[in-house]
């Protein structure tokens, strides 16, 4: 048994919350505790496969379903004795077998606790493309150095380009071959419901949830009774649009809940466009802000479709942002901090900047300046967290804010670095027709 401390007065009324900083110390040991049994499990799970693997390479000129069965056999084995459903133990020994074979590294960080199951499922989806041994294991060694200061949603995000650029080809050659692969599927679900996968390039699919999302505040907006969530307004919004029209604020065509206004709202899309690569001179990658990286041809297309854009200058050697500057005027000071920020500055946190507010770190009614190096985004959740409730921020030098929670453990939220975006100083000054570069 656990004897917690309690505040001598509730809620906040001690300088350090010693109750809520034990449970977080405890909530930190007991997830560790899981990563570990969890890579216990992953080990176990990948000696069934290399058995029945084993087994299959001994069958003479077996077909292809015959070949099948002696994994089968195995994963029921497992399955049946641990009550779970022989299916999902036969598919998780197969992703068992690629992370113990190809990725010993984040094996070993998990088996340690050091990262979770959620990391380790990003390190693979993102490094097993990189078909090269050498290269993975640079990845690999990278991936698990950022795993352990980050969430996997931030994981994912801060690898794509590393892996990307490991990757034989360019991303662009990549993207039109995965185009024609684009299609909708449906998938039946329990208790008389289902599922509709829409593949197509993430821009689009970026754009789509966007666009949802704008349009399902706006219902909530209009009417406050409404008790569904965000995300069922969504999946209404989606079906009717899909069954019936574009919503439309004078005649509510194609919305059946009655709602209109809806089909004026556009889709917010942030990309990050090399200069060289807008000029057409090189191929590199675009960024969907914070997400994945994109093909050279769609950033180009969606920056000459853009009513204005930003430049954005960065440290050559750290890809730290410097200066921004836009050729139509407007709120400098936001358009820097959205370029530095890029999502929400709690730790974690990765609501995009766009729909964040910009908080003074130090209050201004406190004396708090208004300048880039008082400012950061938080979004709504975390603004009310650091203004009510005696979590605290302090915002150093370049942006980099340290929080310290109630119960006085503090944890350091770094800047995202800007993707792709540095300058090699060489002698190639010229482009493909000798011309210099467009700035």
């Amino acid at each position: 048994m656990h004897s917690n401390p309690v505040s001598s007065s509730t809620p906040w009324g001690d300088d350090v919350d010693l109750a809520a900083r034990e449970l977080a110390e405890r909530y930190v040991a007991a997830r560790r505790a899981e990563a570990v049994a969890q890579a216990a499990v992953a080990r176990v799970l990948a000696e069934a496969a290399e058995l029945a693997a084993s087994r299959v390479a001994v069958l003479p000129r077996a077909s292809a379903k015959d070949a099948e069965l002696p994994v089968r056999a195995v994963a029921a084995e497992l399955a049946v004795a641990a009550r779970e459903p022989d299916g999902a133990v036969q598919r998780q020994m197969g992703e068992a077998a690629v992370v113990v074979r190809e990725f010993p590294a984040a094996m070993t960080a998990w088996g340690e606790g050091r990262i979770g199951a959620r990391h380790v499922r990003v390190i693979t989806e993102l490094g097993t493309p990189v078909a090269d041994p050498v290269a993975r294991a640079a990845f690999e060694a990278e991936a698990v150095r950022q795993a352990e200061g980050m969430t996997p949603r931030r994981l994912r995000a801060a690898l794509a380009p590393v892996a990307e650029e490991m990757q034989p080809g360019s991303l662009t050659e990549r993207h039109r071959a995965a185009r024609a692969r684009r299609g909708v599927w449906t998938t039946v679900l329990e208790d008389g419901m289902g599922s509709v996968t829409i593949v197509h390039p993430a821009v689009l699919i970026d754009g789509i949830h966007d666009r949802l999302t704008q349009q399902a505040r706006a219902v909530k907006n209009l009417d406050p009774t409404d008790t569904r969530t965000l995300d069922q307004i969504r999946a209404d919004l989606a079906a009717d649009m899909l069954l019936t029209s574009t919503p439309n604020i004078e005649t509510g065509e194609g919305l059946a809940d009655g709602y209109g206004g809806l089909g004026a709202i556009t889709a917010i899309v942030n990309v990050t466009v090399p200069a060289l690569a807008l000029a057409g001179v090189t191929t590199e990658p675009g960024d969907l802000v914070g997400k994945t990286p994109i093909d050279a041809d769609t950033a180009r297309e969606l920056a000459a479709r853009a009513p204005g854009w930003d430049r954005i200058l960065t440290d050559p050697i750290t890809g730290s942002v410097l200066a921004v500057d836009r050729y139509t005027p407007s709120a400098e000071m936001k358009r820097y901090l959205r370029a530095r920020d890029r999502h929400c500055r709690f730790p974690g946190c990765r609501q995009p900047a766009h729909r964040c507010d910009l908080d003074h770190s130090i209050d201004y009614a406190h004396g708090g300046k208004t300048h880039t190096g008082n400012l950061a985004h938080l979004c709504r959740r975390h603004h009310t967290l650091k203004g009510e409730t005696p979590w605290k921020v302090t915002q150093h030098d370049g942006g980099v804010l340290q929080w310290t929670s109630p119960g006085g453990l503090t944890y350091t939220d770094q800047p995202p670095t800007p993707p792709h975006v540095r300058f090699t100083p060489d002698d190639h000054h010229s482009n493909a027709h000798g011309e210099p570069p467009p700035f």
